[in-house]
């Protein structure tokens, strides 16, 4: 063909996948504004097909809380962005079995997430995650929670993820680095959720009578 259309079409999915990556950069500045009261800070890196991802941010509130909401499997699909589904399938001692589902997007790009994960629990310091079936190549990680001063800790997930499909190499970081940064930080918001509903109310002012 000579009429140019071809060059025309090429040129439009360029554009439109720049605009894409663009618009990630603009979100991971925007993330660190946001949030820079919490100290949160993301690295991707991708390695071939496969991404590694690094998040970390500062909670104040109690160790406990902390680890009962990471550890809430039953529930994260209540407030961890794009997962549609989480259940405990099976738990022996510190190991869990948990199938979940959801899915992963960034702009026009959105590919369906179906998995089952081993968790392996070392109570109120870590939580690795290992991907035991689904329609990703490979899914691995941790969670770790360090003290900072009294209740205020450190929290980190770093982990590699290998999408089940084709995604075009200069996206697939963007793609990652989006979606655990979003994921991670739900799992935050939830934490300082459930810390401000456990602080209790202070006393009322005794009321003054007149005399």
């Amino acid at each position: 063909m000579t009429d140019g259309k071809p060059h025309l079409v090429a040129a439009w999915i360029l554009s439109i996948l720049l605009l894409a990556h663009m618009g990630t950069a603009s979100y991971a500045h925007a993330a660190n504004e946001t949030n820079a009261r919490n100290q949160f800070s993301v690295e991707a890196t991708r390695y071939g097909t496969a991404v590694q991802v690094s998040v970390r941010t500062t909670i104040k509130a109690p160790l406990a809380l902390i680890w009962n909401t990471l550890t809430d499997y039953d529930h994260l699909a209540q407030f961890i962005p794009g997962m549609k589904k989480s259940r405990l399938v099976e738990r022996q001692g510190k190991v869990a079995v948990i199938e979940q589902s959801g899915y992963a997007y960034l702009w026009f790009f959105h590919f369906p997430i179906d998995v089952t994960v081993e968790v392996t629990e070392h109570p109120s310091s870590a939580i690795q995650v290992r991907l035991l079936k689904g329609n990703l190549k490979r899914l691995e990680g941790h969670y770790e929670i360090e003290k900072i001063a009294d209740d205020l800790y450190a929290l980190r997930w770093s982990g590699t993820i290998e999408p089940g499909v084709a995604v075009p190499g200069f996206l697939a970081t963007d793609l990652m680095r989006k979606n655990i940064s979003e994921q991670f930080l739900g799992m935050v918001d939830e934490i300082e959720r459930r810390a401000a509903l456990a602080i209790p109310a202070s006393p009322l002012e005794p009321e003054t009578i007149p005399r």
